[in-house]
C-alpha cells in the first residue's frame, strides 16, 4: 500500500473530490489507505470551516416530492379516555363507557392488588 508524503495529500484529496468516485474506489485505484484519505478530508473541511453535513447538503441538492395529509390520530384519541391505577396500569374506555362498569372495573382491579400485595 502507497504510502504519500504531508505535502502529497492536499492534491490528492483534491483529485479525490473532483474524481466523482466512492472513497472506497478511490482508494482502491490509487492503492491508498482509507482511513488516512478520511482523515485529510475532515482536516480540509475543517478548515473551509463546514460540517460533515453541511458538505453533505451542498453536494447534494436534491429534492423529492412531499405530500401533507392530516393524520387521524387526534380524531382516534378524541374517542377514548384513559385511566391510570397507582400500580401504573392504564386503561382505555371509549367515549361514552358505561361508567358503572369503569368503577367496579377499577374496584375490582384494587381489590386484586391488595390480595396480590399480601
Amino acid at each position: 500500500m502507497r504510502r504519500p508524503n504531508p505535502d502529497e495529500w492536499p492534491k490528492l484529496v483534491e483529485e479525490f473530490e473532483t474524481s466523482g468516485l466512492q472513497q472506497k474506489e478511490f482508494v482502491a485505484k490509487h492503492d491508498l489507505p482509507l482511513g488516512t484519505l478520511q482523515y485529510w478530508l475532515y482536516k480540509k473541511r475543517k478548515k473551509r470551516g463546514l460540517r460533515a453535513s453541511e458538505l453533505a447538503a451542498e453536494s447534494v441538492a436534491a429534492f423529492l416530492p412531499l405530500e401533507v395529509v392530516a393524520s387521524p390520530a387526534p380524531q382516534a384519541r378524541e374517542s377514548f379516555f384513559e385511566v391510570a391505577t397507582v400500580g401504573g396500569l392504564v386503561l382505555r374506555f371509549p367515549v361514552g363507557a358505561d361508567t358503572a362498569y369503569v368503577a367496579r372495573l377499577l374496584a375490582t382491579l384494587a381489590s386484586a392488588g391488595t390480595a396480590a400485595s399480601t
